[in-house]
């Protein structure tokens, strides 16, 4: 039996970073890893009790994982980006409906039409500036993403995604 129309799909959500982009996360997560490493070495000269080292061991090992977590994000986002770029196509997504899920920060939940048979519909939660104009220009915003219909991808572009 078909979807319904305007039913929430199962397509896949790329995450859409460009190689500059990718590159300037890797920094950021190697400082971050290096910063939490030099701080565990700190730990064990300055600290002047037990306890005072093993919070410090733990605040710079979550610093570490941190800065580790950046690297590999922006690694499967990159591929992401350049396989879904060489597939895809690049389209301007309509914005069907919005909800606002602000809390500490301005959030949308966009729910996007795609250019497919059976009036498929994606969600897209989102802070980025291009995203909350769109909710705020709603109706007859629209969203520029890339989609590939025969893998079922698809992913907002929030910037440049260059090589």
């Amino acid at each position: 039996m078909p979807d319904a129309p305007n039913a929430h799909t199962d397509w896949i959500q790329v995450e859409l970073m460009g190689h500059r982009s990718a590159a300037g996360q890797r920094v950021a997560g190697v400082l971050l890893a290096l910063a939490g490493a030099v701080g565990v070495g700190l730990g064990f000269l300055m600290a002047p009790q037990w306890w005072a080292v093993v919070l410090m061991l733990l605040a710079c090992g979550f610093v570490v994982l941190v800065g580790l977590s950046l690297w590999f994000q922006a690694g499967a986002a990159e591929r992401g980006t350049i396989e879904l770029r060489s597939t895809g196509r690049r389209v301007d997504l309509p914005v069907v409906a919005v909800t606002d899920t602000s809390h500490d920060m301005e959030t949308f939940r966009l729910e996007l039409g795609l250019p497919v048979s059976g009036g498929r519909v994606v969600l897209h939660e989102c802070s980025d500036r291009g995203c909350i104009a769109a909710a705020r220009a709603f109706p007859g915003s629209r969203v520029p993403a890339m989609i590939d219909e025969s893998r079922e991808a698809w992913g907002v572009l929030h910037g440049p995604i260059d090589r």
